[in-house]
């Protein structure tokens, strides 16, 4: 089993470490959502007390003193957690950043991956059309024999372009590359440039050693 690259591992890491803090804050509001609520309920218990411990009442003023304490400890955990927030909220927008800068740092390392395997095809292409040269040079060669030999027969009419070949070669090409490069790039350059491993190297600026390896 083959270990990950290690710009993969860093960007899961930092997608996994987004998350935990997205959790993190979403628990931390809900406690205070909760926390919330308990104190505004505290505050509706304080309020009944108030006025009969004022006048006396002795339970009701233990039950004044029980649920300010409640509330004391209740503003405090609140206070907690509002600063925890904060914190995690902080701790969030730097691992979003920190995700950010790995997947930059990745995409960097899969453009630069790829890169490299459509140079190893473009060197296959390469190699396909040297060979597809010297058979047609071949071809040729064998038409022009062949239209020697048979341009002395009287009883039959032959053109050059039958020797030729270039109509069957025509139809006999794969539709695709050459449908495109004749309706979308009419105007393109046909020959006379470098082998399409050196060019494909070029745009995408890998060094000139990366191709020999591709």
């Amino acid at each position: 089993m083959h270990a990950k690259p290690h710009h993969e591992s860093k960007l899961e890491s930092a997608a996994a470490a987004v998350a935990e803090w997205q959790t993190n804050v979403r628990t931390i509001n809900e406690k205070i959502a909760t926390a919330t609520v308990a104190l505004s309920e505290a505050k509706k218990r304080r309020q009944e007390s108030v006025l009969s411990a004022a006048l006396g009442d002795h339970d009701a003023r233990e039950r004044l003193d029980h649920v300010l304490e409640e509330d004391r400890k209740a503003d405090l955990d609140l206070e907690i957690l509002r600063s925890s927030l904060q914190i995690a909220e902080t701790e969030l927008a730097s691992a979003e950043r920190a995700q950010k800068d790995a997947e930059a740092e990745w995409r960097q390392a899969e453009v630069y991956r790829l890169a490299r395997e459509r140079c190893s095809a473009a060197a296959a292409i390469d190699a396909a059309l040297a060979a597809f040269n010297d058979a047609w040079i071949e071809y040729t060669k064998i038409g022009q024999q062949l239209f020697s030999a048979s341009i002395d027969r009287q009883d039959q009419l032959y053109l050059a372009e039958n020797f030729d070949g270039l109509r069957r070669l025509a139809s006999a090409l794969p539709h695709q590359p050459f449908f495109d490069l004749r309706h979308r790039h009419s105007f393109a350059q046909i020959g006379g440039g470098a082998p399409l491993a050196v060019s494909e190297a070029a745009f995408w600026r890998l060094p000139t050693a990366e191709v020999k390896a591709a």
